[in-house]
């Protein structure tokens, strides 16, 4: 087993229409799927035993479920791999395939069966925070997400959605990168955007609406 390394490289992954495979049928591999279901990659879940939650849960999704044991070399077969199972030996010999294969591979609170790490999340729509602690003690990411959960409300995906909204007008008024930069800074450390983070929208849509004035005509 190899040792943790000290310092991760933070990456998000696109995995729409990846193959995914999950191994494990318990309470963790369930809360992995959960994650992966909102990915639109094309998962395979491996288990011989599932809970009843998990197993109610999958009979509403498109994952393709398969009741029986982890077969030696399957891991070789997929973009990534999840390993969520409390049998040693089969997350061992899982990683140990994926390893070969050149996959990407995670052994759930098993740092040394990694090569990359499953950050904990706060979700505000298109906004993600991830939290990781480089697989050292992911009891430890939990909570850190729960302290600050609270300080990061839904309007931030809101307002996210917001300024994407007007940058993407910007883009046809103000050709510079760092000219666009500056302003939608500007723009953040607002009164427009105190108050919207407050549910007042008033004062950023009369800004949004001088953006679209400022556009172009197009003949």
């Amino acid at each position: 087993m190899k040792p943790p390394i000290e310092t991760t490289y933070p990456l998000s992954l696109d995995l729409r229409d990846k193959p995914v495979l999950l191994v494990g049928g318990g309470e963790v591999a369930f809360r992995k799927a959960q994650g992966l279901s909102r990915s639109g990659c094309r998962a395979t879940v491996v288990a011989l035993e599932f809970s009843p939650a998990f197993q109610a849960w999958l009979e509403q999704q498109s994952f393709q479920v398969e009741r029986r044991a982890y077969r030696s070399g399957e891991a070789s077969q997929y973009f990534l791999v999840i390993s969520a199972t409390d049998d040693a030996e089969v997350n061992q010999s899982v990683f140990e395939d994926a390893q070969r294969a050149g996959r990407l591979i995670n052994v759930v609170d098993q740092p040394g069966l990694c090569n990359i790490y499953i950050p904990s999340r706060i979700e505000r729509g298109s906004l993600q925070v991830s939290i990781s602690t480089g697989g050292q003690c992911p009891a430890f990411a939990r909570w850190l997400r729960r302290e600050l959960e609270a300080a990061i409300p839904e309007r931030y995906g809101l307002l996210l959605d917001r300024v994407a909204a007007i940058r993407a007008r910007m883009k046809e008024t103000v050709p510079s990168p760092d000219a666009r930069r500056r302003v939608l800074e500007r723009l953040l450390r607002s009164e427009a955007t105190r108050r919207f983070l407050a549910g007042d929208d008033q004062l950023l849509n009369r800004m949004e609406r001088g953006w679209e004035r400022a556009k172009p005509k197009r003949r």
